[in-house]
């Protein structure tokens, strides 16, 4: 971190300045006066110097001699830059004063921006005079070179790796938000998307990890990167303060407790790799988030090397993602680097010799050993329970299938299972017999399958079953809903409080977190905003009578807010008052509490709101057949995207893709054609960027964008989706004899060919319909305004 003194005596330092010094990421240190400034500087040193207002100028003549010659207890500073901060009518005595080694006079009217871009400058000249290393710890940092090491291990670090390395080291009890990070790394080059930020620190954090580091760089949920230092030994904790004495005996227990949790990450892992060329894209990334999940949570309970094996093994993956072609040679690596973490967290027993079993055959050796996530799959037909049961198998679940529906409820032990899926026909969800096991089973999530009418649904709901499917939904949508019944929270959900009232608070807070809830308090209306944003809750708790801005001015503060219009947002109110109530129904809130607070209701609606809101994040990000992102949340996105691009002047390429049509003659069934748009979207998602939007635009049609990418490298990403999907045809006995896949695009890319969303999604959509109707299997560019096919015959 860069540290300045300001010397300022009557006049003060424009507000917005002060305010841009902090943003910048800039030390403050004020003094009153020019000699109380030396002395400062005989006793800390400084990168940079403010004077503000004309002071003496022989007392301005003598500082800066002071500076530049060698003086007792002063070593001479040429290098240490000094501004001197004037108002227009004392410009010109100012100017006088760089004879005697200030080296700019800034005036106090020039506006902020100017003052920013002044102040970046000179901090990135002062970079390149400072010392020619830099140490903390094990790390030593060359400026000049911009070369970093660990340990006498040479770190070969990108540009923008050691930038940020040296920031977050400089700062290490900083926590540095991502606009902050993006603005101080890449002040006037091209920064990258938020996206892409996430990348470059995945690819530092693996470097430290391969070169031995315990420290790296580290998310905080809703506040910003830090660096994260190595943790103290158990011998410096017991040190610590009272507060933090009773943590380190209960952290062996949380792991004792938790463990098989953390085991059966490492077995989904496995399974993917086993299997990699069979599993879908998104199921790979699950993988990929199981590793970055061991990494942190590993450290957290004091397993340093194997947290760092787990980083190592995130690297890996994320490697892995984006070849085109998996190397056997890293998949045994991989595995092998999975059965060392086992061991080393003291699993029960090795995994057999993954790469000699098939994925279905690996699922059940894991799940024969493991205690949860077990389902049991009920249906008199044979064949849809048994495809339901092999794709639960591949996803990690151990899964038994029952074809006898009588004896096989005669025989449940709901301590065995975690879930049912059901599958029965209309007239047997009156059977006395399946309403007696669903009734007796409350805490069994049982997902129910039968035909669509509305009776048979009525009838599910009467039952309780968590959920009612078709019966010709496809197994992996019914499995992704099994998946939100078994599945964790890793991250609990957070609740934001806004009451003034200390004992209800303390009430609440007895009441709510031993249900698993992190709580976050606000006491005042006017420090609502500031805590919502750092903390992020998922449900708001406010008080109608909050000081200074009531609970009903924050709820339609936040309905106005487009990040926030969907939060859940309970009002508390002192006594029941329809008018109130319907008041704050009006303004935006989901439910009304009101005083005295009855613990068991109010629990029960948090938990039902926060479920509720899951369920919509769920539906309204995710495409059910292909695990893409769906229309809505990719213009989300790519509205952010194209900010970035016209705010950095970088291309934005946005692609439509879609199926070719048949040949003349020919026809597709529909079940080969839906096989054929799970392919497409997985072949997509293997072939670009983490940071590249892949979505599901339409039924029909696919939408990808690439930031600070122009056409012509668009088109080479999709001529490689193409052989991906010729390659796989090939390989495939299931898919030999079957029609290829082919496929047409539409190009657009920004600013060329369209300045908004709108426009670039038209103008690609358009060349694309050009593409189809010349029989398709090409790729078209829009040229400008017009419907030119300056390539379509790329791909003829």
């Amino acid at each position: 971190m860069v540290c300045a003194l300001l010397v300022e005596n009557n006049e003060q330092l424009p507000a917005g300045w002060r305010k841009a010094l902090t943003t910048e990421g800039i030390a403050l240190k004020v003094v009153p006066s020019l000699p109380i400034g030396i002395k400062s500087l005989q006793s800390a040193n400084a990168d940079l110097i403010f004077i503000n207002g004309l002071q003496s100028a022989s007392d301005t003549t003598q500082f800066c001699q002071q500076l530049r010659q060698s003086e007792p207890g002063l070593k001479a500073r040429n290098d240490l830059p000094i501004v001197l901060i004037t108002a227009p009518g004392d410009y010109d005595p100012a100017i006088a004063l760089l004879d005697s080694g200030a080296d700019e006079v800034w005036l106090q009217s020039m506006p902020v921006t100017e003052f920013v871009t002044r102040l970046r400058a000179v901090v990135r000249r002062l970079r390149t005079l400072q010392s020619d290393q830099f140490r903390r710890g094990n790390f030593i940092l060359q400026p000049r070179s911009r070369q970093a090491s660990f340990d006498g291990i040479n770190l070969n670090l990108r540009p923008e790796e050691y930038d940020l390395l040296e920031l977050l080291l400089s700062s290490p009890d900083r926590v540095f938000s991502e606009s902050i990070l993006l603005r101080m790394i890449w002040p006037q080059s091209v920064a990258p998307n938020p996206l892409q930020l996430s990348e470059i620190v995945t690819e530092l954090n693996y470097k430290l990890a391969v070169a031995g580091s315990p420290e790296s760089l580290e998310l905080l949920y809703g506040l910003g990167w830090h660096w994260r230092s190595q943790p103290k030994t158990l011998d410096n904790q017991a040190a610590q303060s009272i507060d933090d004495a009773p943590q380190i005996p209960n952290r062996q227990a949380i792991w004792q407790r938790y463990r098989h949790e953390y085991w059966q990450r490492l077995d989904a892992i496995a399974i993917t790799l086993s299997g990699w060329e069979q599993i879908p894209a998104i199921e790979r990334t699950e993988a990929y988030r199981h590793a970055q999940t061991l990494a942190g949570a590993l450290g957290s309970f004091g397993f340093e090397k194997e947290s760092q094996n787990a980083r190592i093994l995130a690297a890996g993956l994320h490697s892995l993602e984006l070849e085109t072609e998996a190397n056997p040679t890293t998949l045994e690596s991989l595995l092998a680097q999975v059965q060392q973490l086992r061991v080393l967290l003291g699993a029960s027993d090795a995994l057999p010799p993954v790469r000699s079993l098939t994925p279905l055959a690996l699922a059940s050796a894991i799940n024969g050993r493991r205690l949860r996530n077990q389902i049991e799959v009920w249906s008199r037909d044979r064949q849809w329970a048994e495809e339901v049961a092999t794709k639960a198998n591949l996803r990690g679940l151990g899964a038994t299938i029952r074809l006898d529906l009588d004896s096989a409820a005669d025989s449940l032990d709901s301590q065995a299972i975690d879930l049912l899926i059901l599958e029965v026909a209309p007239e047997q969800l009156e059977d006395p017999l399946l309403v007696d096991l669903v009734q007796s089973q409350p805490h069994l999530p049982i997902l129910l399958v039968s035909d669509s009418s509305l009776p048979s649904r009525i009838q599910a709901a009467r039952l309780g079953s968590q959920r009612f499917f078709h019966k010709f939904v496809s197994a992996e949508v019914i499995l992704d809903q099994a998946f939100t019944f078994l599945e964790p929270q890793v991250t609990p959900d957070t609740v934001l409080i806004a009451d003034d009232d200390p004992a209800l608070l303390t009430y609440l807070q007895q009441l709510l977190q031993p249900w698993g809830w992190q709580l976050t308090v606000c006491k005042r209306g006017e420090q609502f905003w500031e805590i919502l944003e750092s903390s992020q809750p998922d449900l708001i708790i406010l008080d109608a009578d909050l000081p200074g801005y009531n609970g009903f001015e924050l709820c339609r503060a936040l309905r106005s807010d487009r990040y926030w219009i969907n939060q859940p947002i309970l009002i508390l109110a002192e006594r029941y008052d329809s008018e109130l109530v319907q008041q704050a129904l009006r303004y935006g809130a989901d439910d009304v509490i009101t005083k005295p607070i009855a613990s068991s209701e109010l629990v029960a609606r948090i938990y039902n709101r926060l479920e509720k809101y899951r369920q919509l994040q769920r539906l309204a990000a995710a495409d059910n057949l292909t695990g893409l992102v769906n229309q809505r949340r990719a213009r989300e996105v790519l509205s952010l995207l194209l900010g970035l691009a016209q705010r950095y002047r970088q291309p934005l390429t946005l692609a439509v893709i879609q199926l070719s049509p048949p040949p003349e003659g020919e026809a597709i069934a529909p079940g080969v054609h839906r096989q054929q748009l799970i392919q497409l979207a997985a072949r997509l998602q293997r072939s670009c960027r983490r940071e590249d939007v892949v979505a599901r635009w339409t039924d029909e049609q696919f939408v990808l964008g690439f930031y600070g990418v122009g056409w012509s490298i668009a088109i080479q990403r999709i001529e490689q989706v193409k052989l991906l999907l010729q390659q796989s045809r090939e390989a495939s006995a299931e898919l030999v004899g079957q029609a290829p896949i082919r496929i047409s695009a539409g190009i657009a890319e920004f600013p060329i060919h369209g300045t908004d969303l709108s426009s670039l999604t038209t103008a690609a959509i358009d060349v694309l319909s050009r593409a189809l109707e010349k029989g398709g299997d090409r790729i078209v560019v829009a040229e400008g305004r017009s419907f030119s096919t300056v390539n379509e015959d790329l791909l003829s």
